[in-house]
């Protein structure tokens, strides 16, 4: 076996695995439908949650964030912006009356125009929409957020976890990240896999 064989193949397969986490977290940038729920799943059991695949009929996905609050997540597959009169709304009003109870929230996931850049993208949700949702205590979380928070439990899985939590208290309108994350999160997150995957420099004889 050549000098350095193990230390190139170990290399290689690092390689691999962070590519294909780039692949499986992307999906919350650029696809909708089952997709993004099983994007969105996954990034809630990276984040250490208790994830559960419940079906469209009711929350796409149900998080547990301790033994008593869920988040109840109905994702979206919609690639338009979502309207008052939307099925989405609709279907979160059912969600929130036969399905809740005191201590869930209920959150709705958009990804909207998935074909455009994050930062090229226009609001996903219209603001008669989303006036109603912060009425009913819904609140609206966007793919690249999302991927934001993914990004974010790579470099702090303390303020990661700290923002699941405000997403669970908040009551109702869209949510975002801090003004640094939310701003630069998708960016950087591309700066931060870049570094993951890029090979460490060779020493200087």
């Amino acid at each position: 076996m050549p000098p350095g064989y193990q230390t190139r193949a170990a290399e290689i397969q690092r390689l691999s695995n962070e590519l294909w986490k780039l692949g499986r977290f992307g999906r919350l940038l650029w696809r909708v439908g089952d997709e993004l729920t099983e994007a969105v799943r996954e990034t809630f059991a990276a984040l250490g949650f208790e994830t559960e695949l419940t079906g469209s009929r009711w929350a796409s996905v149900t998080v547990k964030v301790d033994v008593d609050r869920r988040l109840l997540l109905y994702v979206s597959a919609s690639k338009s912006v979502i309207q008052k009169r939307a099925p989405e709304l609709a279907h979160v009003f059912r969600m929130l009356h036969e399905l809740a109870e005191d201590t869930d929230r209920v959150v709705l996931v958009t990804n909207t125009h998935p074909s455009a850049r994050p930062a090229d993208r226009p609001g996903s949700i219209t603001p008669e929409a989303l006036n109603l949702l912060n009425r009913l205590g819904t609140n609206v979380l966007t793919g690249p957020t999302l991927f934001a928070l993914w990004t974010l439990l790579l470099q702090d899985g303390n303020r990661a976890h700290t923002s699941v939590e405000r997403l669970y208290k908040q009551d109702g309108g869209m949510f975002s990240l801090s003004t640094s994350v939310d701003r630069f999160g998708v960016k950087d997150s591309f700066v931060t896999l870049r570094r993951a995957v890029s090979p460490p420099p060779r020493a200087v004889a």
